[in-house]
C-alpha cells in the first residue's frame, strides 16, 4: 500500500466514532444551567409554545426570519398543521443536549464539501439561548418556536442534500443530462420529520458508497493544504528529460512532496538540479494520475498541473462528491464511459474486469451561447452551432452492427465532407460513399457542394462497410434521445493523445472486441469467436470456423442481404455514460482529470451561487 493509500485511508472516520460524537458537546454549546428541572424552575408553558408556533406558521411571509429564511417554509406550516403544532424536536426548555447533538452533524458538512452555514446553525443556538434568557419580556416561547422551526428546516435541507444532491442535475444541466435523477418528487420529503430516533436517521442517510468516502478522506486530507503559500514553479525553456539538468527540479521535487507523490522517510533524491532515473518514475506517476501522458518528460502540462493550487484541488473534490450524491449506481454489471478520463470501463458484480481507452465529442465552441440565441432568431442553417459534446446519459446496449454503413449526420457533410471534397472532387468516390436522392442512389461525382450547403439538402450520403468506414467494424446501439452510439474506428492516431475529445459525439472505443466479448456472455447464438470471423478477423480454431460456417445463415437469418450483421443482445447490458474529474481509484491513488466540457466550472458557480459550497 503506498503513501497516498494511507493519507486517504486514515482519514475515513468509522460510523462508530461519528455516533459517539452525538453526545459530545460543540465548541459553542446552548445553555444547560441545571438543565434537568429547568422547565419547572422557569415555568414552562406548553400552551404558550405551541400557539407562537401556530402563530409563526400562519403568516404567508417566510421572511419573519430575516436572513434566516425557512426554505421548506410551505411544507413546515402544513406538516405542524396537521400535527396540532406539536414541536418535533424541541419539546421545551430542556432540550438543548439534543440540539447539540443534532447539530454536530451539520458543523460537519463541510466533511461532504458543504457549507455548514446554510443550516442556520448560529441563529438556532441564539434563538434557543434567548429562549431561556427573555422570560421576563414575555418573549421565550417566540425564541423557542423559531428554534425550533429553523432545525426542522435545517434537517429538510441536510437530509435532502445527503440523499439526492445539493441540486437537481438536470436543472443545471438540462440540455444533456439523461441519467436518472431519484429527486425527491419520488420520495418523501418530509421523511425525516417522521423518524422516532433523528440521530439514527441522520446517521443511516451518510453515504456509505466507496467513491464517496474515500473522495471524502481526499478532501479533508487536500483541506489541510488550503491556507498554504503556493509559489508558482517556473517553466523551463526546453522540456526536461532524463539527465537534463534544471533550476526547476528543485522546486518540482518540493511539490511532489507537498502532494506526497515522494515519501521522504523511504527516499532520497540525490541531487535537485539533475532529473535522475527515480524522480522519472514519480513524474510519470503524476502524469498519469492527471490524466496526462506518462512519459516522463517535464514539458508545460506538466509543470500548470503542478501548479494547480489547494484550493483548485478542493474544489474539484467538492464537485465531485456533489455528483457522487447525485448517482450510487444500482447495476452490479454494466459498462461505464467517463467522459473526462476518455475510458471506458466494464464492471462485473461491482469489480472493474476491463477498461479501455476512448475519444469523445469535440467541445462547444465558447462562442456557443451566442451563436445559439442568434440561430433562435434567424433559424438559418447557417447561424446553427455545432454541438458535438458527448451527452451524460444512461440506456442498455440492446444490439450491435457488424460491419457497418455509416450515414453521415448533415452536420458532419457541411463541417467536413464539404471542406474534403473541395481539395478532392473524387473524395465520395474514393471513400466508399454514396449519395442518395429522394431514395434513388446517384452518381456522387455529379453532387454539388452548393447543394449539400443549402438549408434543405437534397442528398443523403451513406458509407459502405470497409476497412476506411469511419464506424470501423462494430458498432453499439442503445436507445437514447441524442442519437450517440459506440463505435470502433480506424482512426487511430487520436488514442494516444491526452485530451481525446476528437468525436462527433459518438464514443469511439480503441479496443471494442472486449466489449463485444463481454456483451456475448449467456448469447444463446453468438460468441466472440463468430463475431471475428464476421468482421474478417482471423480465428486459427478451424473446427470453430467450418461451425460457424454451418450456422452463417441461420445467425444472420434477421439481417440485410449485405455485408452488414446485427446481434441482438437476449439480456441488454446498462451503459452509463457520465461525467467525473477526480476519485479515489482501486489502488488508493486520487485521480484528476481536466474539466474537458467546463461542467466543473458551470456546476461551481451554481453552488457557489445558491451558498451551497
Amino acid at each position: 500500500m503506498n503513501k497516498n493509500t494511507l493519507i486517504l485511508l486514515k482519514f475515513i472516520i468509522p460510523l462508530s466514532i461519528v455516533s459517539a460524537l452525538f453526545l459530545i458537546a460543540c465548541e459553542q454549546k446552548t445553555p444547560r444551567v441545571e438543565e434537568k428541572g429547568l422547565n419547572e424552575k422557569l415555568g414552562f408553558n406548553g400552551d404558550k409554545y405551541l400557539n407562537e408556533l401556530k402563530i409563526n406558521l400562519s403568516y404567508n411571509d417566510p421572511r419573519i426570519f430575516k436572513n434566516d429564511s425557512l426554505e421548506y417554509f410551505d411544507s413546515l406550516r402544513y406538516f405542524y398543521n396537521y400535527r396540532g403544532f406539536e414541536p418535533i424536536f424541541i419539546k421545551n426548555f430542556e432540550y438543548g443536549a439534543q440540539i447539540d447533538s443534532i447539530l454536530i452533524f451539520f458543523e460537519k458538512a463541510d466533511e461532504h464539501g458543504l457549507d455548514p452555514d446554510q443550516y442556520h446553525i448560529s441563529r438556532i443556538k441564539q434563538e434557543f439561548t434567548k429562549s431561556i434568557d427573555t422570560l421576563e419580556n414575555s418573549l421565550s416561547y417566540s425564541h423557542i418556536a423559531n428554534a425550533e422551526l429553523l432545525l426542522s428546516d435545517a434537517i429538510l435541507k441536510y437530509s435532502h442534500q445527503l440523499r439526492y444532491g445539493a441540486v437537481n442535475p438536470k436543472k443545471v444541466f438540462e440540455d444533456n443530462y439523461s441519467i436518472p435523477y431519484d429527486d425527491i418528487s419520488k420520495g418523501d420529503l418530509l421523511e425525516p420529520l417522521r423518524q422516532e430516533n433523528i440521530f439514527q436517521y441522520l446517521n443511516d442517510i451518510q453515504p456509505q458508497d466507496k467513491r464517496y468516502k474515500n473522495l471524502q478522506a481526499a478532501l479533508k486530507h487536500y483541506s489541510h493544504d488550503k491556507d498554504s503559500i503556493w509559489t508558482p514553479i517556473p517553466l523551463a525553456v526546453n522540456k526536461i528529460e532524463v539527465g537534463s539538468k534544471s533550476a526547476s527540479i528543485a522546486p518540482i521535487i518540493k511539490r511532489l512532496i507537498t502532494l506526497d507523490y515522494i515519501d521522504t522517510s523511504k527516499v532520497k533524491i540525490k541531487d535537485s538540479f539533475v532529473y535522475d532515473s527515480t524522480l522519472f518514475d514519480y513524474i510519470k506517476q503524476f502524469q498519469r494520475l492527471n490524466g496526462l501522458n506518462d512519459d516522463g518528460v517535464i514539458g508545460k502540462n506538466t509543470v500548470e498541473k503542478l501548479n494547480i493550487l489547494p484550493q483548485e484541488y478542493i474544489n474539484k473534490i467538492k464537485i465531485n462528491l456533489e455528483r457522487f450524491r447525485w448517482n450510487n449506481y444500482k447495476d452490479t454489471s454494466y459498462v461505464l464511459v467517463n467522459i473526462p478520463d476518455f475510458r471506458l470501463f466494464i464492471f462485473e458484480n461491482k469489480k472493474e474486469i476491463f477498461e479501455s481507452k476512448v475519444c469523445t465529442g469535440i467541445k462547444r465552441s465558447k462562442y456557443y451561447d451566442d451563436q445559439l440565441k442568434r440561430f433562435k432568431k434567424t433559424k438559418r442553417l447557417k447561424d446553427k452551432p455545432e454541438d458535438w459534446e458527448t451527452p451524460i446519459l444512461y440506456s442498455k446496449i440492446s444490439y450491435m452492427v457488424l460491419n457497418p454503413t455509416w450515414n453521415v449526420p448533415a452536420s458532419i457533410i457541411r463541417q467536413e465532407i464539404v471542406q474534403k471534397m473541395k481539395k478532392d472532387s473524387l473524395y465520395l468516390r474514393n471513400h466508399n460513399f454514396k449519395v442518395f436522392n429522394d431514395g434513388e442512389e446517384v452518381n456522387p461525382d455529379t453532387v454539388k457542394i452548393k447543394e449539400l450547403l443549402s438549408e434543405i439538402n437534397p442528398y443523403r450520403i451513406v458509407q459502405d462497410p470497409g476497412a476506411g468506414n469511419a464506424l470501423g467494424k462494430i458498432k453499439f446501439i442503445f436507445n437514447n434521445k441524442f442519437g450517440v452510439y459506440l463505435h470502433d474506428t480506424p482512426t487511430r492516431p487520436p488514442f494516444n493523445y491526452a485530451n481525446r475529445a476528437v468525436s462527433h459525439g459518438c464514443v469511439r472505443v480503441e479496443k471494442p472486441i472486449p466489449l463485444a466479448e463481454f456483451l456475448l456472455k449467456n448469447q444463446s447464438k453468438w460468441n466472440i469467436d463468430f463475431l471475428k470471423i464476421e468482421i474478417g478477423q482471423k480465428v486459427d480454431d478451424k473446427s470453430v470456423v467450418l461451425d460457424y460456417a454451418k450456422k452463417r445463415y441461420k445467425l444472420r437469418e434477421f439481417s440485410s442481404l449485405g455485408e452488414t450483421t446485427d446481434i441482438v443482445l437476449i439480456k441488454k447490458v446498462p451503459l452509463y455514460i457520465d461525467y467525473y474529474t477526480a476519485w479515489v481509484d482501486d489502488k488508493g491513488n486520487l485521480n484528476f482529470r481536466d474539466d474537458v466540457y467546463s461542467k466543473d466550472k458551470i456546476l461551481l458557480q451554481y453552488l457557489v451561487s445558491q451558498r451551497l459550497l
